[in-house]
């Protein structure tokens, strides 16, 4: 029971890794034995979480690794501007990190570190868990700039979605629309939005 008692101080939500157990005092073999208990169980290589936890697909990754964001169509889903849930997720990580599960399981782009945190936000996962995705304006952008990425019939409800919204920040398009170098791109889309 101690064991337990110190898994929750520690735990994200539920979930711990290996390495948090063996730092905190919790031995290889508690976890075997809270395992056979079922008291937790294994959710991925070296991640644990508690039994009554339902496994959100989407907060996992990020657990994992605290330099993944969700972007294009799985941030469009994520903050509301599309219903169709991706058939692979889409995450952006800093160049250079590198994880063989993580392109085996997620479209991966990599984006110079120093743009990377930029136009990041919280947003909950269908579980309630924080998630870090990628904000409309930046994923509008990006979407133009990657043409792989890009499927009309997403991004242009997304669009209209966005034009139709209270809260549409047009300057934020703008800026990241020179960021990205998609000003040309995404005039015409706006000009029949406006």
């Amino acid at each position: 029971m101690l064991d337990m008692k110190k898994l929750r101080k520690f735990s994200n939500r539920g979930y711990f890794s290996l390495k948090q157990c063996l730092e905190h005092g919790v031995s290889r073999y508690a976890l075997r034995n809270l395992e056979e208990s079922e008291e937790i169980r294994k959710v991925g290589y070296g991640l644990y979480a508690f039994s009554d936890i339902v496994e959100d697909e989407f907060f996992i990754p990020q657990v994992l690794s605290d330099k993944i964001v969700y972007s294009n169509a799985t941030a469009l889903y994520l903050t509301g501007y599309s219903d169709l849930i991706p058939e692979k997720y889409t995450v952006t990580v800093p160049k250079g990190h590198h994880s063989k599960k993580m392109w085996r399981d997620f479209l991966v782009r990599q984006v110079p570190a120093e743009i990377l945190d930029q136009g990041v936000q919280e947003v909950k996962s269908p579980y309630g868990n924080p998630l870090k995705v990628y904000c409309i304006e930046r994923t509008l952008c990006e979407l133009l700039h990657s043409r792989k990425d890009f499927d009309k019939e997403r991004y242009i409800p997304a669009l209209q979605r966005y034009m139709s919204s209270r809260n549409r920040k047009i300057w934020l398009i703008s800026d990241y629309a020179q960021m990205f170098n998609v000003e040309e791109k995404i005039r015409p889309y706006m000009e029949v939005l406006i």
